[in-house]
């Protein structure tokens, strides 16, 4: 069955003006999310009524009432239903009397070993979908499946361990072949043994057992949850979960989201949420989302991209004595330029997007409007169109590494979080990978620049891996860091040279040829900078298609750039293009050219259709 993609619009709020707003651009998928749980900041999360008021006893008026409101503001709009998995404060309380973890929001884990827990929900999520398939089938094409923290499986209880968990700790030992271990104390958990940073297999073998126990769980049990619900629902409809958040700045393995593989393999599962990047948000940045494109394409998965960036009329007050004070797009211009480029990476990404109006008002002005309406028919024109990556940079991250961080250290986010960052400013696109994912990356013949963020971990399997995949056709390789300090029993960190060619105790970018490739090592990677990396770019014959230092997406159609500066930024094609056209606007800006010039009102974004001869919409097909 082909992919789905979805343009849509989000709220928490029953923001009623704002979905008759998007109906009226043809922006007609609605999410919405019909919760009986409150958020992080205590918060109700919907202002419906909740529908889970006891045991196996349901009030789904709430949930009519909800969707005859959307159908109301928004005839004919097709739904994506969030789905609460969290427990009602009533269950909390309930299993708490049994001396049981019963809040999934704050003690994900402790509730997914509770066999109270999963029956109770199980039994809800059933009625639940067996209530949306008899009455409204018609309208939802999507289910999100959400629990834990801020409802993306986050599992953020200081890696504790009750007593049905140590127990489903013990019996997963077991299998394992593992001598029975109490697990780490809350402080072992956060003592590192190398560098106030990471932890060594050989010393703290049972940190890394207990936090391979918790994820495991944690990517089982979503792959249960949609089993359950695909055998409910009707064939055609999707499944989502926001999952695999492996660029975080912050704390992956406590988190749980370790087992994104998995759950990337799961078959019952359609698409993976993340919301933008956190850290590169503002002007200039490039955004991106917090798992790995690539992999997620691999793996057959598409992406949904929340844009939740804050513009500036967004609400920011929740209650009369609750507010929200959070980085925010300062201006109109900024919210449309932003808003242009976050659409350009999805599309070119073949990914979906809603736009999320969180707590109400991010979306008001009328230019913001009238961009929607000429993205919502850009993204029509091409979203289903063929895209072949024309990336020759890949960013390769492994999720083994993370297992090693002490997970409140804030130096976290200057590995893959900060390489991703100044990647961003390369001035030529990049794609994201796993790192078991790299002998089955489509081009990789065509990458000459591979940048490894967190590679400490070498075993003799990713030894023969990068030799066989990595290391040869006078690729360039930037290490950063430590490569290969552990080979996965133990650190050691004479092993380093190996894979740099140079001192352990280096302090500087240090770059040496090897045998048949080039070696370049950061041991900083806080220090990596854009200039630094088109240097190592130009070095590995990387087409950089500007010198700016400013983010690019492209395939081999289309091509987005994005400034918070004035001044003209020239764009060098690979090939000779007959025409290209700013989409957003549709002028013909440049012709038969191998290079051309933009010049944006910064700040800006601009998105290019490139044209040949040969292209379908030469023949008789309009350009939005």
């Amino acid at each position: 069955m082909p992919q789905r993609h979805y343009f849509a619009y989000r709220s928490f709020q029953p923001e009623f003006a704002a979905m008759r707003r998007f109906a009226q651009i043809s922006v007609d998928c609605i999410c919405f999310f019909p919760a009986n749980t409150v958020n992080s900041l205590g918060q109700p999360y919907s202002t419906y009524p909740p529908i889970w008021h006891w045991y196996d006893t349901y009030d789904f008026s709430s949930l009519d009432r909800q969707i005859a409101d959307l159908q109301e503001a928004s005839p004919g709009a097709s739904l994506i239903c969030i789905v609460d998995l969290n427990s009602p404060a009533w269950l909390s309380r309930q299993l708490s009397l049994a001396h049981e973890s019963g809040d999934s929001f704050t003690h994900l884990s402790e509730c997914l070993v509770n066999p109270r827990w999963q029956q109770a929900v199980k039994r809800y999520l059933d009625a639940f979908l067996r209530h949306c398939e008899t009455h409204h089938a018609e309208h939802i094409v999507a289910y999100v499946l959400a629990c834990g923290h801020t409802d993306e499986w986050f599992d953020h209880n200081g890696e504790i361990c009750g007593l049905l968990k140590e127990q489903a700790y013990q019996a997963w030992r077991q299998k394992k072949q593992l001598p029975p271990q109490a697990p780490p104390s809350a402080k072992a958990l956060n003592s590192p043994d190398y560098d106030d940073l990471l932890f060594d297999p050989a010393q703290s073998a049972d940190v890394f057992a207990y936090r391979r126990f918790c994820n495991e769980l944690i990517g089982k049990c979503i792959c249960e949850f949609a089993a359950e619900a695909r055998r409910i629902i009707r064939p055609q409809v999707d499944i989502g979960v926001f999952y695999g958040y492996v660029m975080t700045r912050l704390g992956a393995a406590e988190s749980g989201h370790l087992c994104y593989e998995r759950v990337l393999q799961c078959p019952d599962i359609d698409f993976i949420i993340s919301p933008g990047s956190y850290g590169d948000r503002a002007m200039g940045g490039g955004g991106g989302w917090l798992g790995c494109a690539g992999s997620e394409k691999l793996a057959g998965k598409h992406h949904l991209h929340e844009c939740d960036q804050r513009t500036h009329t967004h609400n920011r007050r929740l209650s009369p004595y609750v507010s929200l004070e959070v980085p925010y797009w300062q201006n109109s211009r900024e919210d449309l330029t932003g808003s242009k480029r976050e659409f350009a990476l999805a599309l070119i990404n073949r990914a979906s997007l809603w736009w999320f109006d969180m707590w109400g008002g991010f979306y008001q002005e009328p230019a913001l409007f009238d961009a929607f309406r000429r993205m919502k028919d850009i993204y029509a024109h091409w979203i289903d169109r063929p895209s072949r990556s024309v990336a020759q940079t890949a960013l390769i991250v492994d999720p083994d590494a993370m297992y090693y961080f002490t997970q409140r250290s804030p130096r976290q986010k200057a590995f893959q979080t900060h390489a991703r960052q100044q990647l961003n400013r390369l001035g030529a696109p990049f794609e994201c990978y796993c790192f078991n994912d790299i002998p089955r990356i489509p081009n990789l013949a065509d990458i000459k620049f591979f940048v490894f963020a967190c590679q400490w971990e070498i075993t003799s399997e990713k030894a023969d891996v990068l030799r066989r995949h990595v290391l040869k056709d006078n690729r360039l390789v930037l290490w950063l860091y430590a490569p290969g300090l552990s080979d996965g029993a133990s650190l050691d960190r004479e092993r380093v040279k190996q894979w740099t060619g140079t001192a352990v105790d280096a302090t500087e970018l240090s770059v040496h040829p090897m045998d048949g490739w080039t070696s370049a090592f950061l041991p900083t990677p806080d220090a990596l900078t854009p200039p630094m990396l088109k240097q190592l770019a130009r070095q590995a014959k990387v087409h950089l298609y500007t010198d700016a230092e400013v983010p690019v997406y492209a395939d081999q159609q289309l091509l987005a750039i994005h400034s918070a500066h004035d001044g003209i930024i020239t764009i060098r094609l690979p090939n000779t293009c007959q025409r290209v056209t700013e989409l957003f606007t549709g002028e013909c800006v440049a012709s038969n050219c191998h290079t051309f010039d933009w010049h944006p009102n910064a700040p800006d974004s601009a998105l290019f259709a490139l044209q040949n001869s040969n292209d379908a919409d030469h023949s008789g097909a309009q350009l939005p």
